[in-house]
Protein backbone atom coordinates (compact mmCIF):
# COMPACT_ATOMS: atom_id res chain seq x y z
CA UNK A 1 0.00 0.00 0.00
CA UNK A 2 1.37 3.42 -0.90
CA UNK A 3 2.16 5.92 1.83
CA UNK A 4 -0.12 8.44 0.16
CA UNK A 5 -3.12 6.18 0.86
CA UNK A 6 -2.00 5.30 4.39
CA UNK A 7 -1.15 8.88 5.38
CA UNK A 8 -3.57 10.81 3.19
CA UNK A 9 -3.32 14.06 5.18
CA UNK A 10 0.44 14.45 4.78
CA UNK A 11 0.59 15.79 1.21
CA UNK A 12 -2.13 18.45 1.70
CA UNK A 13 -0.37 19.59 4.89
CA UNK A 14 3.02 19.78 3.17
CA UNK A 15 1.60 21.57 0.14
CA UNK A 16 0.24 24.25 2.46
CA UNK A 17 3.88 25.33 2.93
CA UNK A 18 5.60 24.55 -0.37
CA UNK A 19 2.97 24.57 -3.13
CA UNK A 20 3.69 28.18 -4.14
CA UNK A 21 7.43 27.39 -4.51
CA UNK A 22 6.92 24.98 -7.45
CA UNK A 23 7.99 21.71 -5.78
CA UNK A 24 9.08 18.68 -7.79
CA UNK A 25 7.97 15.17 -6.90
CA UNK A 26 10.93 12.95 -6.06
CA UNK A 27 9.06 9.79 -5.09
CA UNK A 28 5.61 8.60 -4.11
CA UNK A 29 5.56 4.89 -3.35
CA UNK A 30 5.24 2.45 -0.46
CA UNK A 31 8.57 3.53 1.10
CA UNK A 32 8.57 7.32 0.87
CA UNK A 33 6.88 10.47 -0.32
CA UNK A 34 9.44 13.05 -1.34
CA UNK A 35 9.23 16.56 -2.80
CA UNK A 36 12.20 18.82 -3.43
CA UNK A 37 12.77 22.52 -3.94
CA UNK A 38 15.71 24.25 -5.54
CA UNK A 39 17.54 26.81 -3.41
CA UNK A 40 17.48 30.07 -5.31
CA UNK A 41 20.97 31.33 -4.53
CA UNK A 42 22.76 28.07 -5.37
CA UNK A 43 22.66 26.20 -8.68
CA UNK A 44 22.86 22.62 -7.42
CA UNK A 45 21.36 22.90 -3.92
CA UNK A 46 17.98 21.45 -2.95
CA UNK A 47 15.79 21.00 0.11
CA UNK A 48 14.06 17.61 0.25
CA UNK A 49 10.82 17.17 2.21
CA UNK A 50 10.21 13.50 2.83
CA UNK A 51 7.88 11.14 4.67
CA UNK A 52 9.80 7.90 5.21
CA UNK A 53 8.45 4.51 6.24
CA UNK A 54 10.30 2.64 8.99
CA UNK A 55 10.75 -1.13 9.26
CA UNK A 56 8.17 -1.31 12.04
CA UNK A 57 5.44 0.27 9.83
CA UNK A 58 5.78 3.75 11.29
CA UNK A 59 6.78 6.92 9.44
CA UNK A 60 8.84 9.98 10.18
CA UNK A 61 9.10 13.34 8.47
CA UNK A 62 12.50 14.66 7.55
CA UNK A 63 13.93 17.56 5.68
CA UNK A 64 17.43 17.44 4.32
CA UNK A 65 19.53 19.80 2.26
CA UNK A 66 21.86 18.68 -0.50
CA UNK A 67 24.46 20.69 -2.38
CA UNK A 68 25.30 18.66 -5.45
CA UNK A 69 25.82 15.11 -4.22
CA UNK A 70 26.78 16.21 -0.70
CA UNK A 71 24.24 16.19 2.12
CA UNK A 72 24.70 19.36 4.13
CA UNK A 73 22.15 18.87 6.88
CA UNK A 74 19.23 16.67 7.96
CA UNK A 75 16.48 17.22 10.53
CA UNK A 76 13.82 14.63 11.32
CA UNK A 77 10.80 14.04 13.52
CA UNK A 78 9.94 11.21 15.84
CA UNK A 79 8.20 8.12 14.44
CA UNK A 80 4.39 8.11 13.99
CA UNK A 81 2.20 5.08 13.43
CA UNK A 82 -1.10 6.69 12.45
CA UNK A 83 -2.19 9.43 10.10
CA UNK A 84 -2.78 12.76 11.81
CA UNK A 85 -5.18 15.56 11.06
CA UNK A 86 -3.94 18.07 8.48
CA UNK A 87 -3.43 20.76 11.12
CA UNK A 88 -1.29 18.36 13.20
CA UNK A 89 0.86 17.52 10.15
CA UNK A 90 1.18 21.24 9.43
CA UNK A 91 2.35 21.93 12.97
CA UNK A 92 4.89 19.09 12.80
CA UNK A 93 6.19 20.19 9.39
CA UNK A 94 6.50 23.78 10.59
CA UNK A 95 8.38 22.75 13.74
CA UNK A 96 10.85 20.49 11.93
CA UNK A 97 11.49 22.87 9.01
CA UNK A 98 11.99 25.92 11.23
CA UNK A 99 14.43 23.93 13.36
CA UNK A 100 16.24 22.90 10.16
CA UNK A 101 16.33 26.41 8.68
CA UNK A 102 17.75 27.95 11.86
CA UNK A 103 20.75 25.61 12.12
CA UNK A 104 24.16 27.15 11.56
CA UNK A 105 25.02 24.94 8.59
CA UNK A 106 21.84 25.92 6.74
CA UNK A 107 22.25 29.63 7.40
CA UNK A 108 25.86 29.46 6.18
CA UNK A 109 24.79 27.62 3.01
CA UNK A 110 22.13 30.22 2.27
CA UNK A 111 24.86 32.87 2.45
CA UNK A 112 27.00 30.89 0.00
CA UNK A 113 29.39 29.24 2.43
CA UNK A 114 29.92 25.50 2.19
CA UNK A 115 31.74 23.60 4.92
CA UNK A 116 34.48 21.40 3.55
CA UNK A 117 36.36 18.63 5.27
CA UNK A 118 39.65 19.11 3.39
CA UNK A 119 41.13 21.34 6.12
CA UNK A 120 41.36 18.39 8.47
CA UNK A 121 43.14 16.28 5.88
CA UNK A 122 45.62 19.05 5.15
CA UNK A 123 46.38 19.44 8.84
CA UNK A 124 46.92 15.70 9.25
CA UNK A 125 49.19 15.70 6.20
CA UNK A 126 51.28 18.53 7.63
CA UNK A 127 51.60 16.79 11.00
CA UNK A 128 52.52 13.51 9.29
CA UNK A 129 55.08 15.30 7.11
CA UNK A 130 56.68 17.00 10.09
CA UNK A 131 56.92 13.69 11.97
CA UNK A 132 58.59 12.00 9.01
CA UNK A 133 61.02 14.95 8.60
CA UNK A 134 61.90 14.83 12.33
CA UNK A 135 62.39 11.04 12.21
CA UNK A 136 64.90 11.14 9.36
Amino acid sequence: MSLQLEFKNFIPALMFYIEDKNPSLGSNDSKSICFFLSLRNLKKAFDYYELVKTVDRGVYFRIYTMNGFKQILETQSEVFYNDMEIIDWQNLIYEITMSHFMKEEYLALKKGYVKTSSGCLVLLGVIFGINIYMFF
